[in-house]
């Protein structure tokens, strides 16, 4: 077998492995590698500051979409999270709006996503500490 072969086999297993222990989870760690080859999940392509600028708008726009079309609640709780989460990380790492929501708006945004005890650790303290720079 083909190191390329077996690399793609590795990829759709850890996928299927992901999927059934949380399948929004999944297809947003899948659109991250898709955006970003080099990162594993969602979570490293938002919080890794060697991610340039517009590749989080472009995560942040593909986050956008799935909050919308998502095809359950769970799948666009979790996207409208990463599409904030991909905002926050463009103020914190590069110091650049890339949205064009009001200063309220975004705010809260941030807020919610701060405060949101089911939102993963390091997505809460990159909006944390996106608030503090937008004040």
């Amino acid at each position: 077998m083909s190191a390329l072969l077996r690399e793609r086999l590795t990829d759709v297993l850890r996928s299927a492995v992901e999927a059934s222990v949380d399948p929004a989870m999944a297809a947003a760690d899948w659109l991250a590698r898709d955006i970003d080859p080099t990162r594993s999940s969602a979570i490293e392509l938002l919080t890794d500051p060697d991610v340039d600028a517009e590749t989080l708008a472009k995560a942040k726009d593909v986050y956008k979409t799935m909050r919308i079309l998502g095809e359950t609640s769970a799948d666009r709780r979790l996207a409208a999270r990463l599409y904030a989460a991909a905002i926050a990380a463009a103020l914190v790492h590069h110091g650049r709006r890339i949205s064009r929501q009001s200063l309220p708006a975004l705010t809260r945004a941030l807020r919610s996503l701060h405060e949101d005890v089911e939102a993963a650790e390091p997505l809460r303290h990159l909006a944390g500490t996106a608030l503090c720079k937008l004040t």
